[in-house]
């Protein structure tokens, strides 16, 4: 049995936690949060103690592996805090707001031989999973374009509007838009350059475009938070060789291969969970089950994480802050 303790009660912790209960041999015996509703709730869902103080949690001797979904500016310091209580980590993406942290982050887990997972997603999302294989296996020539989007509205769910506050989230680039940019570059590697432009308003609206140099691939993305009312999107295409694939939501324009005779949906395999409401920009638990999954194993296996390492999660950090950088001398930057 994993014994797991949360630090974070917002859309994140319960989001996880959901997942958690729902597997096999692990059980949420713990929970801190400084909104003592959003702890509360998952105490109910699962059954775990409250902590009104973080380090009694990362400390308590039952707790085999500690789940950190705070503020992206608390990340280091609660990542080796843990680390040296010599337990296992899940934190939620970015792993830092500088590459600096995020080496310092990285060596002390290896330090105290601790396992560390960063929550990219999108490596696991049943979509992305079957588009990447797609691309692994040339089955319809090589990828020749890749465009991927995600708009979310503003997040005014996040403790104390921290999510608009670039010291803390790093804003919607560097916490959204991430996404996109590891799993581009899970899919291609690093790219050569990118050049980017960004929008800010004193609304908390920001967009961020960025286009990725290759060898032999066009790679563009586009993300951030935008109106209220406009709900979220998340959306990939690629051009190939002898055909188009194209997912759009998921749920409204379902992964789709455009080949030279006719049109076929994907077998993207459905997910184990249902959809529920945590309070953020979407309700799917497919891919956080699937992280969740991914991540419980390799602590019952006693294996680091593979398919995200901490090293993965620390080049697309250095890629989007470069993405920022471009923007702000609306020039292109080598990586």
């Amino acid at each position: 049995m994993i014994k797991i303790g949360i630090i974070g009660g917002g859309f994140m912790g319960k989001m996880h936690a959901n997942c958690y209960r729902s597997l096999q041999n692990v059980r949420v015996v713990g929970v801190c949060d400084v909104q003592q509703d959003r702890a509360m709730e998952i105490a109910n869902l699962t059954g775990a103690r409250i902590f009104t103080n973080v380090d009694e949690l990362i400390n308590n001797k039952e707790i085999d592996a500690i789940s950190i979904f705070l503020p992206t500016h608390l990340h280091k310091e609660l990542v080796i805090k843990t680390a040296q209580a010599k337990k296992h980590i899940f934190c939620e993406k970015p792993l830092a707001l500088t590459v600096q942290d995020a080496e310092e982050m990285i060596k002390e887990t290896r330090k105290e031989k601790v396992k560390l997972m960063i929550g990219m997603v999108l490596r696991f999302w049943p979509e992305y999973i079957e588009f990447k294989r797609i691309v692994d296996s040339k089955i319809y020539g090589k990828l020749t374009t890749l465009t991927c989007t995600r708009l979310s509205s503003r997040p005014v769910f996040g403790w104390d509007k921290w999510y608009f506050d670039p010291k803390q989230s790093g804003g919607a680039a560097l916490d959204l838009h991430i996404h996109d940019t590891d799993y581009i570059y899970y899919l291609l590697g690093k790219p050569k350059s990118v050049y980017s432009l960004r929008k800010r308003t004193n609304k908390n609206l920001e967009y961020i475009y960025t286009n990725y140099k290759y060898k032999d691939t066009v790679v563009n993305a586009e993300g951030g938070w935008v109106e209220r009312s406009f709900g979220f999107v998340q959306a990939i295409r690629g051009v190939f060789e002898d055909g188009t694939v194209l997912e759009y939501n998921s749920k409204n324009q379902p992964l789709t291969i455009y080949g030279k005779e006719k049109a076929e949906l994907v077998n993207v395999p459905e997910s184990k969970v249902n959809s529920i409401n945590t309070g953020g920009n979407i309700s799917e638990l497919s891919g956080y089950y699937n992280e969740d999954e991914y991540w419980i194993k390799c602590l019952q296996n006693d294996k680091y994480p593979k398919r995200v390492t901490p090293e993965d999660a620390k080049a697309s950090l250095e890629i989007v802050l470069r993405e920022i950088k471009s923007a702000e001398i609306r020039g292109e930057i080598l990586l």
